[in-house]
């Protein structure tokens, strides 16, 4: 009866190996999925760890640069520049506010007046443009739009000129030409209607205004600051002079070039002590009305074969002070006042903006010295100053004007036409030679020179300053020496 429990056991020991041994690979699989599960998960976090890092690494780099970018787009939208501009062209009609009637009756008259655009003729190019330079107007006129002008508009005239002291830029500086044109011409029409002797035009009583304490005592604080800031300054110093004489009730105006080429043979002779050694309110005027008169004495010179009146020659004396030291400077401020009176003298007696001379002596006259080498001898001194410049360039432009022009200065007939060609050329070699020399020595004096007689000629098309870039500049060779017909 034992034998079947026994066999029973053994059955069941039997089924319990096998159920372990069948169990044993299964606990081992479960193990090995948890050992992958936790190693994924712990390699998942890993993976985490890296980008976070990864993020904390490059995150600061990735917000500049987006704010760079942002910045850059933002700077693109706003355009800053767009709003100083807009800001100061803001202030700038803000100081102009007062006169803006004025302006635009300015501008009006300037477009009006602006000549067409002429073609340059076919034989010559550029050389040929230059015979218009010198076909100008008579003399000087006043705009109409200075007849315009009150007492209020003046004053207005004054503020916006102290308004535009600290702009530069812009419009700015075309707005102050055009306030010292409106000066220029009440100067000269009230002077031209007191020497005539006729009620003046302009709807300001200059004399009335200017005897105002109030008003005198406010535009000599304006012009006297302008004055030393520079530009426009023979137009400051003349109105200065304009206002104070109004002011004490002293005569106004200056002898007219004819009449003073009429009175030239009476004029007793001057000392040259009677030359003022400084420049200044007192002795302006003498030097004016001595260019005045030497304008007249040197056409005269010219045409009629007059002698000379060395009263009005001071030209001579200021270049001889200049070789002493305590009296260089004052005889070159006196020079250069004294040479531009004479040159806007000249186109009231000649009736054109030519010069008068014909030949080289008449130039060196002009100049102040005896010869040729002495004249050489002040341009490696560097003693030559603009006015002597603008005076040489003028000389050489003009040499390439036609021969119905130059008439003008020689007169017709044969004989005039054999002076033509003889003493054009002549001129044209020896001023060129004297310009390179010029702008070898004094540079940036000789560009100031060419931009300011460009200015004077041909603002609009350039014609000064690109000859004298070809021929002096560039050193480019002269054409055919004769003057057109």
């Amino acid at each position: 009866m034992c034998f079947p429990q026994d066999g029973k056991l053994w059955v069941m020991l039997l089924a319990c190996l096998v159920a372990l041994a069948l169990a044993a690979p299964l606990w081992g699989q479960a193990t090995d999925e948890d050992e992958v599960q936790t190693e994924l998960e712990r390699r998942g976090f890993d993976q985490f760890d890296h980008i976070h890092e990864a993020l904390h690494r490059w995150g600061k780099v990735f917000v500049w640069v987006a704010a760079a970018l942002l910045g850059i787009v933002a700077i693109k939208i706003i355009d800053p520049l767009r709003f100083y501009y807009g800001s100061h062209d803001r202030l700038l009609k803000r100081a102009v506010r007062g006169v803006d009637e004025l302006l635009k009756r300015i501008q009006e008259e300037t477009a009006s007046a602006e000549p067409e655009p002429q073609e340059e003729a076919a034989e010559g190019g550029l050389l040929a443009g230059m015979a218009e330079v010198v076909q100008f107007s008579q003399a000087e006129q006043v705009p109409a739009y200075v007849l315009t002008v009150n007492d209020l508009m003046l004053d207005n005239v004054r503020v916006a000129l102290s308004r535009l002291r600290r702009f530069q830029e812009g419009h700015a500086q075309r707005y102050k030409e055009y306030m010292f044109t409106v000066l220029k011409g009440i100067q000269t029409l009230t002077v031209d209607s007191v020497s005539a002797g006729v009620p003046s035009s302009l709807a300001v009583d200059a004399r009335e205004y200017f005897r105002d304490e109030k008003r005198y005592k406010a535009w000599k604080k304006l012009l006297s600051g302008l004055h030393e800031r520079g530009g426009n300054q023979e137009t400051i110093d003349s109105f200065l002079l304009f206002m104070r004489d109004l002011k004490e009730g002293r005569p106004l105006g200056t002898p007219t070039p004819a009449a003073s080429a009429q009175d030239n043979s009476t004029v007793e002779d001057r000392p040259k002590s009677q030359i003022p050694e400084v420049l200044n309110e007192e002795t302006l005027p003498r030097v004016q009305r001595a260019a005045a008169r030497e304008a007249a004495n040197l056409v005269a010179m010219i045409q009629d074969g007059k002698p000379r009146d060395q009263s009005s020659c001071w030209q001579f004396e200021l270049v001889r002070r200049q070789q002493q030291l305590h009296l260089r400077d004052e005889a070159q401020r006196m020079l250069v006042v004294f040479l531009s009176a004479e040159r806007k003298a000249l186109p009231q007696i000649t009736k054109t903006r030519m010069l008068p001379c014909r030949t080289l002596d008449h130039v060196l006259h002009m100049l102040g010295v005896a010869d040729l080498a002495e004249l050489k001898n002040r341009i490696e001194a560097r003693q030559v100053n603009i006015q002597e410049i603008i005076l040489l360039e003028k000389m050489f432009l003009q040499t390439f004007a036609k021969r119905s022009s130059l008439e003008r200065v020689y007169g017709r007939g044969a004989d005039a036409g054999l002076m033509m060609d003889l003493h054009v050329p002549q001129l044209r070699r020896e001023a060129l030679a004297l310009l390179r020399r010029l702008h070898e020595t004094e540079p940036q004096r000789f560009d100031r020179a060419t931009q300011a007689l460009d200015e004077e000629e041909t603002p609009q098309r350039n014609e000064v300053r690109r000859l004298i870039e070809q021929y002096v500049h560039r050193r480019q060779g002269l054409p055919d020496v004769h003057p057109p017909v």
